[in-house]
């Protein structure tokens, strides 16, 4: 039996790497104590990258030069062994060993501060920097991890503790790491599928929302004795990001007055459960409210910050801006139809609604004195942030610090190294196995004629496996990828990188071992013998003309087989799926990227080299001519045919679900989703759980896209909702399990 356990240096309880010495001086204390310059450092999170000198060599000295209070890894950076962070490199050796070295770098970069604590004594205190990284359902960055389904597939598992185990495993590989600021969980409320976000929300159930919410901020911050042990979550993004009109990333939340009470009600329950379990951080969102963008909206205070008497949450930890986004306050009006301003008017607005913490991407000396020249201006008629408000926001910063254990008082920077020593010892086998569990119990059965499935898989002597997509990759050149061999589309965008990857080149070899990750093919293999399984062989996948020969020799196979094939002992895996996407990459049908004005238009190609130049107007998918033909005019009707949809969302499905026996919505089930599909397909797993509570949709499956236009308004009072969905909420189909041992 396998132990996890933390083993801390100098017989001091801890975890995470912190060890919490007693301070003498206060966080009041310090704060007074601080520079102006220090203050407005505290407030400043920067992207690594921007630390790189001319030759890309990453200067560490500048955190402390700057004060910052953060700094973060941008969705494309990456470590090498010297610990320079770079937006142009492969991210293949970057695992938590490299990104330990990042971390030990940053850390010993903290800001002295000497604090008068009586008239003859004073103490020198250490303010460290938090570090942020994108860790939605683990630790994304790092190469060799476990990641677990998407949050949309959490939901439909419809069980808690997928939740829990997700925080958890994600919660000590970024410890691991060395980081110690996660930007997660987002508990957005599931409204329009045409959002390219929309994998990131938590399902229609508002009161599993602010459970799950809750959950997962308790086991990823780990608190004790007021003590944050693990590590401190970002909760995102206030308020209403997954409530756009039509779906639109950094879009409109269209709400009319008589039903302002309604949308908060129907979008703060995250947030509520997450203040209940004492998140030390919110994320403001890039989106807005009637026109008004949330990094200057006044519901930050009103709705979040404010007591509870007074029709807030009462949050006391901080809050941060997305990245740059007050900048685009300022200087971008579409697709959020909001009013641009000047800059600095953003900033003091910004703060004074109740924004701590600025998330920026690089011009570090221009925000600092910006926001200098805001706190020392006299002109009551220009925008100013009062110092009142600004020690406020450093309060709030240094106090979620000390909670941390990143405020130390000590003698010099070494001893303050040498407290961060700590070894972890995790059990990947069981962190697999929960990341399995959830994975299984994330798929959603929506169609099962005559009981197709479960399929046994004793009787089964042909696997037949069909679904390949010719996509670009960057540069004018395409590639095939076999999506029942595709543990890159399974996991979708915020893998590895930020729009994520096609293909297994980060899940071979070593990293595969360490992932323990699964394509479907690969789980195939493990259940029946090479002569048993057919699919297409390609000689070039990057030669259009080799892959039609190619499939024209497969497809010859089958049609000398076609005798031998029977609905009792073939069946076919038909996988259809999304390309991988992040953000409005994903979005779908925004009006601002239609005709030749592309102003408001977020989509571009440069940041996903796997889409279409121009975006798609259409949430749909279809079986491939080449499948469909091999299904319809080979087989026959001599086969089972399960379709398996891979997917961030709910798609219009008319097409494929037509020549299905049986029909899976798989979401993005992660790094094991290969071997969780295959086991539900042969009955390892009986889809419903134990008490049919597993494997439900979390919200509608819409069955037009005119039932998701110019959707959701909120008007009248009046809960919007999708008219004549094809499939509701909770609709999921059960199956049973049969013992089907798999062969060795």
């Amino acid at each position: 039996m396998k132990f996890v356990f933390y083993l801390c240096i100098f017989l001091v309880v801890c975890k995470g790497g912190r060890v919490n010495k007693k301070l003498n001086a206060s966080v009041d204390d310090i704060v007074k104590s601080m520079t102006l310059a220090q203050k407005i450092g505290q407030t400043t999170q920067v992207d690594f990258i921007y630390l790189n000198d001319a030759e890309g060599k990453t200067q560490y000295d500048k955190i402390k030069e700057w004060n910052l209070g953060s700094v973060l890894v941008g969705g494309n950076g990456c470590p090498d062994d010297e610990g320079n962070i770079s937006s142009s490199g492969t991210c293949m050796e970057a695992n938590n060993v490299i990104w330990k070295k990042v971390a030990d770098l940053a850390l010993a970069q903290g800001v002295s501060v000497t604090v008068d604590i009586s008239e003859t004594e004073s103490e020198t205190v250490v303010i460290q920097p938090l570090l942020g990284t994108d860790a939605i359902r683990g630790n994304q960055h790092s190469v060799g991890e476990i990641l677990f389904p998407h949050n949309i597939g959490l939901a439909a598992s419809n069980n808690v503790e997928n939740f829990r185990n997700s925080a958890k495993w994600m919660r000590d590989s970024v410890i691991e790491s060395g980081f110690n600021f996660v930007f997660t969980p987002t508990v957005a409320v599931s409204h329009n599928p045409q959002w390219g976000r929309f994998y990131e929300t938590l399902g229609e159930d508002t009161t599993k929302v602010k459970e799950y919410s809750k959950a997962f901020v308790e086991v990823a911050q780990d608190i004790q004795e007021d003590q944050i042990l693990g590590v401190l979550t970002s909760v995102k993004h206030f308020i209403g990001d997954g409530a756009t009109i039509n779906g639109y990333e950094e879009g409109d939340s269209i709400v009319d007055e008589e039903s302002m009470d309604l949308f908060v009600q129907d979008n703060i329950k995250g947030y509520e459960g997450a203040v209940e379990a004492q998140t030390g951080n919110v994320m403001v969102s890039y989106d807005a409210i009637n026109g008004v963008a949330m990094s200057v909206h006044p519901f930050v205070n009103e709705k979040l910050k404010a007591a509870t008497e007074d029709g807030g949450l009462g949050f006391e930890g901080f809050v941060i801006s997305d990245y740059n986004s007050v900048i685009k306050t300022a200087q971008v009006d579409l697709p959020r139809n909001s009013q641009k301003m000047p800059l600095n008017q953003a900033y003091a607005e910004s703060f004074n609604v109740g924004v701590d913490m600025q998330m920026i991407s690089d011009k570090v000396e221009d925000y600092q004195a910006m926001i200098t020249s805001l706190v020392n201006e006299n002109d009551p008629q220009k925008p100013k942030i009062d110092v009142a408000r600004l020690d406020d926001a450093v309060k709030r910063i240094l106090t979620i610090k000390n909670k941390m254990g990143l405020i130390q008082s000590t003698p010099n920077e070494q001893d303050l190294k040498e407290n961060k020593k700590i070894g972890i010892v995790k059990d990947k086998e069981q962190e697999y196995q929960d990341a399995l569990q959830a994975a299984l119990e994330s798929l959603v059965l929506l169609k099962n004629d005559a009981n197709a499935l479960p399929a046994n898989k004793n009787t089964i002597k042909h696997v037949i496996l069909l679904g390949d997509r010719y996509v670009p990759i960057g540069n004018g050149e395409y590639k095939l990828f076999s999506d029942y061999d595709n543990i890159g589309a399974q996991n979708g965008g915020w893998t590895i990188r930020w729009q994520g990857y096609n293909g297994n080149d980060y899940w071979t070899g070593d990293l595969k071992v360490q992932s323990k990750a699964s394509s479907i093919l690969d789980a195939i293999k493990t259940r029946f013998q090479d002569a048993e399984i057919h699919h297409p062989k390609y000689t070039d996948p990057s030669d259009l003309n080799a892959i039609l020969a190619d499939r024209n020799t497969f497809r010859n196979q089958l049609n000398t087989m076609k005798d031998q094939f029977t609905s009792a002992n073939t069946i076919v895996i038909n996988v259809l799926a999304e390309n991988p996407y992040a953000e409005y990459m994903g979005d779908i049908n925004c009006k601002y990227c239609q005709g030749e004005d592309r102003t408001g238009c977020l989509y571009d190609m440069h940041d996903n080299v796997y889409l279409t130049k121009s975006q798609p107007t259409r949430l749909e998918i279809k079986t491939g001519a080449y499948e469909k033909q091999i299904i319809t005019n080979i087989l026959q009707g001599k086969s089972i045919v399960v379709s398996v949809l891979i997917s961030g969302r709910p798609m219009l499905i008319d097409d494929p679900l037509a020549i299905s026996n049986s029909f899976i919505a798989a979401w993005l089930p992660g790094t094991t989703g290969g071997e969780a599909i295959v086991k539900s397909i042969f009955g390892e797993y009986g889809f419903g759980g134990v008490d049919n509570k597993n494997n439900k949709l979390p919200s509608p499956w819409f069955s037009t896209l005119d039932s998701i236009k110019d959707y959701p308004k909120y008007v009248s009072n009046t809960q919007p909702i999708i008219n004549n969905p094809k499939f509701a909420t909770g609709f999921g189909l059960q199956t049973a399990v049969i013992n089907n041992p798999i062969l060795e």
